[in-house]
């Protein structure tokens, strides 16, 4: 008790011999240099990395962990800024750490991003894929609309590595629209240049310039460094592909100069490589050579840099470990200056043993403590993992039983359809064998038995086709195929369903096109879109068939003039895993497998399966295919 009170009292004497004003402004001043930093690390990220590393000792001593983990988010960006990944992704981390489900959800998704934008320049796109959704996931949860539009900015960047352009261009825009409403020129900014990447990656240059000047312009006034030395690169790449050499020249030895400044020796490195195909190009290889002898030095600083952050890296654990082996010197000299001691005055050797023994014990709990705290931690990372496995584990065991019901579907129908044509021809051929019918007889319903087990052939090839896709046991052969000849191949084959029922095949395809695709599956695809068409025909009417090119896609159409369908009927359709199937205009049967095959190779192919239908009027089923370059 005695204890306790004369520590209250030397507790309360030290807060009140501390001004409380004191501790809050060293604090909002360390929050004002972080802040500096962090708008360095675009135009300086040389400074931001110093000036950071000084506040984070700071923070150290001080045991400030916001502001450590924002010293950490500031060298995560600095570090990126500088093409240097490893220590990007080595900081980002430790920011994520201190920052990861406490109440500082803003930077806890912005961490997130960072690291998101770092993976994706190493081409790790499903991590980064995680992370932008766990930021997502943030900024909704607290309906925080300006987190929401970073997301959006890096959702952009990882589209457009990983060539979904159509995508990458929209949530671009979205950025842009909140950004330029908050007038965030900074952001609005970065996000014109990713407009003008994506141009022009689908080579529409004089578009990638327009957007390319709007950033030029924002750039030169924030201050942005890095993403102006990009921009005056990009610009150049547009020109060098309209035969504006002389600009083109131009903005690359600016775009040279500017990420020479800041150290961003990878957009150098690309510079210098088309420079050096410019004057190759230009009959001045003296140049070219000069040239490509820096984009050697350049790969060499690249590797160097590299090379040096090991050997720092090893220093300073070597200089870790000597500082420890200086400490545990320094404890054993006291401990022996303090035995001399103890040999000195024997009357203090009780009091000495006792701190001795007090010390121990108190170093004892300690080390259990962090032995716990350890145990824990590895206790509760095998527990994450357990989940995660668990969650894995049931959406396979869901996957497996959404297919098993599909598969039992699927076989009592095929079942049932496949009895009635092969009993039917069992009995008349029994019959005909016991002479109970005569050949002429039997020659009057073989058209109508044929026909039977046309459809009976049909349903075994698509059933055969759907177990190997389901084991995996087809692959598809993408190969530069005529689809207007397809189509024509697939109608021959067609024809003779067809005139059972007085339909007419039309082939409105007038030019080739030619697309990519597997030959067998595409026949494949058309022939059960043709069929189903015929089978939901009246009869004497007509089935439209055709194709035509849209941007770098050739749309294919199939057009009846039936029953049609509803919405909800559609929606069945278009449901993953799911099969529908009805009767046709002559009550023909169906198992509902083709449909579920020509959405499978269809989306093989990278293509899409749409459906429009006007009920009782007419239906449109098409889909998409890449055209071949």
């Amino acid at each position: 008790m005695k204890v306790l009170l004369i520590g209250s009292a030397l507790f309360f004497g030290v807060l009140l011999s501390t001004p409380c004003f004191a501790v809050e402004q060293d604090s909002a001043a360390l929050r004002l240099r972080a802040v500096h930093a962090y708008k360095l690390f675009l135009a300086k990220p040389d400074s931001s990395i110093a000036i950071a590393t000084s506040i984070l000792n700071t923070a150290l001593d001080e045991k400030n962990d916001y502001i450590e983990g924002y010293c950490y988010f500031i060298l995560s960006k600095a570090h990126w800024a500088k093409a240097n990944y490893r220590l990007s992704t080595e900081f980002g981390f430790k920011a994520l750490r201190i920052f990861e489900n406490s109440t500082y959800f803003y930077l806890w998704g912005e961490t997130l991003l960072a690291l998101a934008r770092t993976l994706t320049d190493l081409k790790n796109f499903s991590q980064a894929g995680a992370y932008l959704n766990r930021a997502m996931d943030l900024a909704v949860a607290h309906s925080n609309e300006a987190l929401q539009a970073d997301v959006f900015r890096e959702r952009s960047f990882l589209l457009l590595e990983q060539k979904q352009y159509d995508s990458a261009l929209s949530y671009s825009n979205r950025g842009i629209a909140f950004y330029e409403s908050v007038h965030d020129s900074l952001n609005a900014s970065i996000l014109y240049g990713r407009n003008a990447r994506i141009y022009f990656s689908l080579k529409d240059y004089k578009k990638s310039i327009v957007f390319n000047q709007k950033a030029l312009q924002i750039d030169s006034l924030v201050g942005n460094m890095r993403a102006l030395g990009v921009s005056y690169f990009q610009t150049a790449q547009d020109d060098y592909y309209l035969h504006n050499i002389d600009r083109s020249i131009k903005y690359l030895n600016k775009s040279i100069e500017l990420t020479g400044a800041i150290g961003y020796l990878n957009i150098q490195l690309r510079a210098r490589n088309l420079l050096a195909e410019i004057y190759f190009n230009q009959g001045n290889p003296v140049q070219a050579y000069k040239e490509l002898k820096l984009v050697n030095q350049l790969k060499d600083s690249i590797y160097g840099a590299e090379r040096n952050g090991q050997i720092q890296e090893m220093q300073a654990l070597y200089e870790l470990g000597n500082k420890e082996s200086k400490i545990k010197l320094l404890e054993h000299e006291n401990a022996l200056k303090q035995q001399q001691v103890t040999n000195q005055r024997s009357f203090t050797i009780f009091l000495l043993v006792s701190i001795v023994l007090l010390l121990l014990l108190i170093f004892v709990l300690g080390r259990l403590r962090v032995i716990q705290k350890r145990a824990n931690h590895v206790l509760e990372i095998k527990n994450r993992a357990i989940e995660q496995q668990k969650e894995e584990m049931e959406v396979q065991a869901e996957s497996l039983q959404q297919l098993n019901r599909l598969k039992s579907k699927l076989f009592s129908v095929i079942s049932h359809d496949l009895r009635g044509p092969i009993g039917n021809l069992q009995s008349l051929l029994e019959l005909l064998t016991n002479r109970v019918m005569v050949p002429q007889e039997f020659l009057a319903v073989s058209d109508k038995l044929k026909a039977n087990l046309d459809v009976t052939q049909r349903t075994l090839e698509n059933l055969l086709n759907w177990s190997l896709s389901q084991m995996e046991g087809i692959k598809t052969e993408h190969e530069t195929v005529d689809i207007k000849g397809a189509i024509e191949e697939s109608c021959r084959l067609m024809e003779e369903v067809a005139k059972r029922k007085n339909v007419t095949l039309e082939n409105l395809t007038k030019d080739p096109i030619r697309v990519v695709a597997d030959p067998n599956q595409l026949q494949l695809i058309l022939r059960n879109l043709i069929h189903n068409a015929i089978k939901f025909s009246k009869a004497d009417g007509s089935v439209l068939i055709s194709a035509s090119a849209d941007g770098q896609l050739c749309i294919v159409r199939v057009k009846d003039f039936g029953i049609g369908m509803t919405k909800v009927e559609i929606g069945m359709i278009m449901a993953s895993q799911e099969y529908f199937t009805r009767a046709g205009t002559q009550q023909e049967k169906g198992t509902g497998l083709g449909l579920l095959l020509c959405k499978e190779f269809i989306m093989r192919h990278g293509g899409t399966l749409n459906i429009d239908s006007v009920p009782g009027k007419e239906t449109t089923v098409s889909f998409t295919l890449p055209i071949a370059e």
